[in-house]
């Protein structure tokens, strides 16, 4: 899924912005929302971008680049390499906030979790639309907002209309893996027929490894 072409669409981008690409993408694992239409034919319903935490101290996470904020301390408990940062969150048939526009977001949240605790993950950051965190929450699947955090990116940056121009404000939350994850598969249960999901699987991309939750037809 070109998560340009989608952005672009939704108004977050500069008119004159064709292909966004930054440091982070070399090292991020891609998520991706696939429907399984036949044998060999796949339909991409939404991707997301993972950035794991690098024990370096020159690392930085990307949210820091957007805001500034203290990490939470229900994070900093952890070492950095147990956190990471989720973003660039699309979904190509998210009409809206409706229950039917965060099933593909929701699937999205479950491979996170999934991930994140294969590899002792235990938290993470996001940066995320405040309708869609409500939308969630509604759900029952609530994150936690960092209280303080001001935002501080810059007005003339390829996504400040994402920032600054478009109705629906940003939020930049944290959640806990061990709390998040129980609550989203609930959610998700909720949502959609369990029979009709194949299972997670992964393959590789972007130099590193990208986790793909595929969705079958309703049968």
């Amino acid at each position: 899924m070109a998560t340009s072409r989608v952005y672009q669409q939704h108004g977050y981008y500069h008119p004159d912005v064709a292909i966004d690409r930054e440091e982070y993408d070399v090292r991020a694992i891609s998520l991706l929302a696939v429907l399984r239409q036949s044998e060999h034919v796949d339909a991409m319903l939404g991707s997301a971008r993972l950035v794991v935490g690098d024990p370096s101290p020159v690392f930085r996470f990307p949210a820091y680049d957007a805001f500034d904020f203290e990490l939470p301390a229900s994070l900093r408990v952890f070492g950095v390499s147990q956190c990471v940062e989720v973003g660039r969150v699309v979904s190509e048939r998210a009409a809206g906030m409706g229950l039917g526009g965060l099933l593909t977001p929701l699937g999205l949240i479950q491979t996170v979790s999934l991930y994140s605790q294969r590899h002792d993950i235990r938290g993470g950051l996001a940066i995320i639309k405040r309708r869609f965190v409500e939308g969630l929450s509604r759900l029952g699947v609530r994150f936690h907002e960092i209280e303080g955090a001001r935002l501080i990116y810059p007005h003339d940056a390829p996504m400040s209309p994402y920032f600054y121009r478009h109705r629906d404000p940003v939020a930049l939350v944290y959640w806990l893996v061990d709390e998040l994850a129980p609550l989203a598969e609930l959610a998700f249960s909720r949502l959609a027929d369990a029979r009709s999901l194949a299972p997670l699987r992964e393959s590789a991309r972007n130099d590193r490894e990208s986790a793909t939750t595929t969705a079958g037809q309703p049968q």
